[in-house]
This record gives structure tokens, C-alpha cells and sequence, in this order.
């Protein structure tokens, strides 16, 4: 399990760095990941941490509950912070890569059930998403 109070501290120490606020946004239902919003500079990025994975991602746009996930951008330049508390970012390309690529040799019968059942299409869909 993703110790939270980790990540949260570490979007702090990221936008205290640069002047910015941060916002917990409230997600309802159930998720596979944990959101906070980062605001500064003229712009927001959502930053999402992986429930169970030491892996972050970030977004232009809010999630909204049980729908894919969108607008992933690359890791910004201010991603020090999480990868200090051993966080790995994950760039969109990584992200986009299709299921047909990704190994799922080592999950359990139960996740790979999941995967037969809501048949997300990249990486992102099987990271972030509303059905863990």
C-alpha cells in the first residue's frame, strides 16, 4: 500500500518550491489512485499517486468519477519531491502503452479477471481507474 501522507507531503514540498497551492480534491466511489491538485504559475496540474504503486502520473484535468482518466502530460520539472520519497513518475509515453504491451505475468488471477472484465486500453487505464 502507497503511504498517502507521504505523497500529500511531498505535493506540499513541491509547491511550497514553487509558490503554488495545493488542493485535495474529494473523489467519490471508489479509485485505484489518490489526486491532489497542484496551482501555480498560471497553471494546474493534477497529480496522481498510485494506491498500491510507488508511481505518480500527472493530468490537466480533474478526474471525474467513472470515467477514464485523460490529458496525462509529462512529469514537470518540480518532481524531485516525489521521487525523494521514492515515488517514479511515469512520462506519457509510458502511460499510452497499449494492454497488447504490457506484461501481466506476475498479477493475480483476480486483477487479471478485472482486466478480461473492464479491458482498459493502455497503461493508464490499467494504473488509474474507478473498478479497483
Amino acid at each position: 500500500m502507497m503511504d498517502r501522507a507521504s505523497f500529500r507531503r511531498a505535493c506540499f514540498e513541491a509547491a511550497r518550491g514553487m509558490g503554488a497551492r495545493v488542493e485535495v480534491p474529494t473523489l467519490p466511489g471508489t479509485s485505484s489512485f489518490h489526486a491532489v491538485t497542484i496551482t501555480g504559475r498560471g497553471h494546474s496540474h493534477v497529480v496522481l499517486c498510485h494506491a498500491h504503486l510507488p508511481v505518480v502520473a500527472f493530468t490537466d484535468t480533474l478526474p471525474v468519477s467513472g470515467r477514464p482518466l485523460s490529458g496525462f502530460v509529462d512529469p514537470p520539472t518540480w518532481v524531485a519531491g516525489f521521487e525523494a520519497v521514492g515515488l517514479r513518475p511515469l512520462p506519457v509515453d509510458e502511460l499510452s502503452t497499449p494492454m497488447s504491451r504490457v506484461d501481466v505475468s506476475e498479477l493475480t488471477k483476480v486483477e487479471l479477471d478485472e482486466i478480461r472484465y473492464w479491458r482498459p486500453d493502455a497503461l493508464s487505464d490499467l494504473l488509474f481507474n474507478w473498478w479497483d
